[in-house]
């Protein structure tokens, strides 16, 4: 048996994240390359293949599936689609890297996982801000117990999204704040507390077709941690994370689109503010190489990358939590 020494990968669905941000990574990353993009039509595909050099290009999402020199896919589809298109991939054969949310209910996400559990295939949402060093770094705070016990986080991630066609003010393929930005929320609250959530309250503000266009959450964990999140499409250009233990706490300003600039990670400790500073980095680079090493060896720990199924659950009980559109 030959063993793989790098992952080919086929990308489905070309759209911007797709193609400068996931593409580039896979180009730049060791033991990873890209073979194909598949889009709806052969038009398409061609032209987004010359855009990102990928030497394949197929005008159906089935055909990169069916190429047996393809490891994985990234999966870039709206999130309506993502369940049917990541089990047709374990049917397949690929590991995949599926853009979050990995899917629109705890009961999709689950038979995804089990897809793949049954192929013994990788999985992962394609939350790249887990990746990031800032990330790392924070992580490191909190397993030293820099803050002490973990009582409170809050998030934030907020923008306007000005296009009324844009796939994320569609119900039918799963658009709306929560599952677009309020998800990112959710998912690092989840990592810092280390637990899962098990009580959600939740409010949203809804556009006219029918998805929220804000959510506001509450979530309690079994250790007594709180957690307060907020995600809109029609709002000014905001984000930030603020972890709050017994001894202080970690200030974060740019927690979830740092771009290539430096950050920085604030610690207040008895009165004192440190700053302590992170490089540029590009997280969507690091999670490639990450994923792909998980990929190539099957021993190795996939945190901090995960398959996603707890933020959806998570997720899921705060849209059942919310008041229904009138």
């Amino acid at each position: 048996m030959t063993i793989p020494t790098h992952v080919r990968w086929g990308i489905i669905g070309c759209g911007s994240i797709a193609t400068t941000a996931i593409a580039p990574a896979i180009h730049w990353a060791d033991k990873n390359e890209l073979l194909a993009v598949a889009s709806r039509t052969q038009e398409r595909a061609d032209r987004k293949a010359a855009e990102v050099r990928a030497p394949r290009a197929y005008g159906a999402y089935e055909a990169v599936l069916a190429d047996s020199e393809i490891d994985a896919v990234y999966i870039g589809v709206p999130t309506g689609e993502h369940a049917h298109w990541a089990i047709e991939a374990a049917m397949a054969g690929k590991h995949v890297l599926c853009e979050k949310s990995l899917a629109l209910t705890a009961r999709d996400a689950h038979a995804m996982r089990a897809a793949f559990a049954k192929q013994n295939l990788v999985l992962v949402e394609a939350v790249m801000v887990r990746h990031h060093p800032q990330w790392t770094f924070v992580r490191q705070l909190l397993l030293a117990g820099t803050l002490g016990k973990v009582r409170h986080v809050r998030a934030c991630l907020r923008a306007t999204l000005g296009k009324p066609e844009d796939h994320r003010w569609s119900k039918t393929l799963g658009g709306g704040a929560l599952f677009d930005v309020t998800c990112y929320g959710v998912n690092v609250a989840r990592m810092i507390i280390g637990e899962e959530p098990t009580r959600t309250i939740a409010r949203a503000t809804w556009a006219s077709s029918g998805v929220d266009q804000s959510t506001d959450a509450i979530l309690e964990f079994p250790g007594g941690a709180v957690a307060i999140v907020h995600g809109s499409l029609t709002a000014p250009f905001e984000q930030g994370v603020v972890i709050s233990g017994d001894k202080g706490r970690i200030v974060l300003d740019r927690p979830f689109i740092p771009n290539w600039d430096p950050t920085e990670v604030i610690v207040e400790l008895d009165g004192q503010r440190q700053v302590h500073p992170i490089g540029g980095a590009n997280h969507f680079l690091h999670m490639i190489e990450h994923v792909g090493r998980c990929m190539l060896d099957r021993t190795a720990p996939l945190f901090p990358a995960e398959d996603g199924v707890a933020t959806v659950a998570a997720c899921d009980a705060l849209l059942a939590a919310c008041s229904a559109p009138a």
